[in-house]
């Protein structure tokens, strides 16, 4: 439940109600006695009696709404005072407190107008025929003036302070809860600029590196300049996609949406792969990256690659922002292996300034950053970690931190991962340099070089490529040339979209499959729609050329009869 809304306690005040209801009833039947009225007094102990009886069964769930019960109750006894006492007494005046009440009792933001028009319509048509009562049917019990004017006295008084008592408690509620709304709204938006500000930072960071390295490459360099170069511009856009991801995969976690997909991979490969976009920078800083992959792990095993590399990423790029001097070490061990299973123990071990123990339970919360006190500065998106350990939790793991200021941090974790059924890495029979020789792409994409970059992807490939810019100029081109593998289609398009243009590409051409090639943000629900539109798969830009090509030779699998004439 909101907890906005928690603290009106809505479930709590109807007992509230019914309790001062029965204080009331009992201080009320005690008076009555004592003025001589004894069959009043008789009438309201019942209906004292009634009240606890409703608020036991509210107590042991045998009665779901303890409000109307209430409310029917007190309209109910007020009634039947009115015929044994007439308007004298004017017991009538209870009315008003009770409808002051409801705003109070039901939360109006969070429940339906129509319930509270239920409630107070009661109360109305009560009072009507309270009145009713009142004046033309003669009073049930005998009474004196004083007798009548004593209770007249304290109905009056009673009914006018519980009237004034439910007013300011609503006021206060009501006063309450704007407050803490706009608490709350001043948290989101600091949340916001600091999430913000740290995004900036961490975004143009990598930005810069990639223009300035831009503006290098225009003056004259030496060939070892130019490979640094190239270095520096993988480093600093492979950076800028992590933190993109970061914020992208956090929002599928938050929203349950992410999903690990398991592939056939070389473990140790795989660890080999996952400190490589970080060479450059060990360089820059000084720093020594150890690598340590026991013998046992070459082997093919069952695993999310992407996940596992976007873990290691994380985690080497966090010990790399804290890092001055020393070495990260990145290390891989078994702990135990069967024919089916192998159980790994990772860790990323840094001789960076450590954390304090206070704070090692913080750095796993969304947002939270380190303080640096050397250069006094806040790093990281407070992301990185957080991902981790929901994305090792989804792995059935859990992320371990031993760390010492001053020292260094080690950051560690234990995966059972299946064991292929496959051939070994050193018995793979040798793959063409050009795995997509023969194959004929239609790539459908309105931004020239998100077009020239998947061109040259492709080709390096050894594809065939024919490129168009909109949906309409993809159904003018297999209207001529139907001998097409494959089909790459954008999404968002001038003239006619990928979402309109996949209707009459399944309905003219179901044969070929066509893949949805797109930079939005695809959650499971999404990609359902697309699939059921009648895409094949989706590819999200910016993507590896592995990626691209791991895409596109599933749908072929998919559909070997498209390449039987290769």
């Amino acid at each position: 439940m909101n907890p906005l809304f928690d603290m009106k306690n809505v479930h709590k005040r109807s007992y509230q109600l019914g309790l001062a209801s029965l204080f009331t009833g009992i201080g009320l039947s005690i008076y009555d006695s004592f003025i001589g009225l004894y069959v009043s007094s008789f009438l309201v102990a019942c209906f004292c009696f009634a009240i606890l009886m409703f608020i036991l069964l509210k107590y042991n769930g045998d009665i779901k709404n303890l409000t109307i019960s209430i409310i029917s109750l007190i309209c109910s006894m007020l009634m039947m005072a009115a015929a044994l006492e007439g308007l004298q007494s004017e017991q009538f005046l209870y009315f008003f407190p009770l409808l002051v009440s409801v705003p109070i009792i039901v939360d109006l933001k969070q429940t339906q107008y129509r319930q509270s028009f239920i409630y107070i319509s009661i109360i109305i048509v009560s009072f009507g025929i309270c009145i009713l009562i009142g004046r033309y049917v003669t009073p049930l019990q005998d009474f004196t003036p004083s007798q009548i004017n004593k209770l007249a006295f304290i109905n009056r008084i009673i009914a006018i302070f519980s009237t004034i008592v439910f007013a300011v408690a609503y006021i206060f509620f009501e006063k309450r809860y704007i407050n803490e709304l706009m608490e709350q709204n001043q948290r989101v938006i600091d949340t916001r600029t600091q999430f913000l500000a740290t995004m900036g930072h961490e975004l143009r960071t990598p930005l810069n590196g990639i223009i300035g390295t831009v503006n290098l490459l225009k003056h004259p360099h030496t060939p070892a300049q130019y490979k640094e170069y190239m270095q520096t511009l993988k480093y600093c856009s492979d950076h800028m996609l992590q933190q993109v991801n970061n914020i992208l995969d956090f929002n599928k976690i938050e929203a349950d949406k992410l999903e690990i997909h398991l592939a056939e991979l070389n473990l140790k490969q795989l660890l080999l792969n996952a400190g490589t976009p970080f060479t450059a920078v060990f360089k820059e800083k000084g720093l020594e990256l150890k690598i340590e992959i026991a013998p046992e792990l070459d082997e093919l095993v069952l695993a999310d690659d992407l996940r596992l590399i976007q873990v290691f990423n994380n985690l080497l790029s966090n010990a790399l922002k804290f890092t001055s001097h020393g070495y990260i070490k990145l290390k891989a061990v078994c702990i135990s292996k069967t024919e089916q299973f192998m159980e790994v123990g990772f860790s990323v071990q840094d001789t960076g300034i450590g954390i304090n123990e206070v704070d090692q339970v913080k750095i796993f919360e969304s947002f939270w950053q380190v303080y640096d006190q050397n250069i006094r500065q806040l790093h990281g998106t407070g992301l990185g970690l957080n991902i981790c350990v929901r994305l090792l939790k989804l792995m059935d793991s859990k992320l371990m931190l031993v760390s010492e200021k001053g020292v260094g941090s080690t950051f560690s974790f234990n995966l059972k991962l299946a064991l292929s059924t496959q051939q070994k890495p050193g018995e793979e029979k040798s793959k063409t340099n050009s795995p997509l020789s023969g194959i004929r792409v239609l790539l459908v994409e309105d931004n020239q070089i998100n077009m020239m970059v998947a061109q040259k992807c492709l080709s390096s490939f050894n594809a065939g490529i024919t490129g168009v810019y909109n949906g309409r100029e993809a159904l003018d081109e297999l209207k001529k040339d139907q001998a097409y593998h494959i089909i790459l289609m954008d999404l968002e398009m001038p003239v006619m979209t990928g979402y309109e243009a996949i209707y009459e590409v399944k309905k003219l051409y179901p044969e070929i499959p066509v893949i949805a090639f797109t930079a939005s943000l695809v959650d499971q629900k999404m990609l359902a729609d697309l699939i059921e539109s009648g895409f094949a798969d989706c590819l999200l830009k910016p993507f590896r050329p592995q990626q691209l090509l791991t895409g596109i030779q599933k749908q072929l699998l998919n559909y070997p009869f498209l390449t039987d004439n290769l």
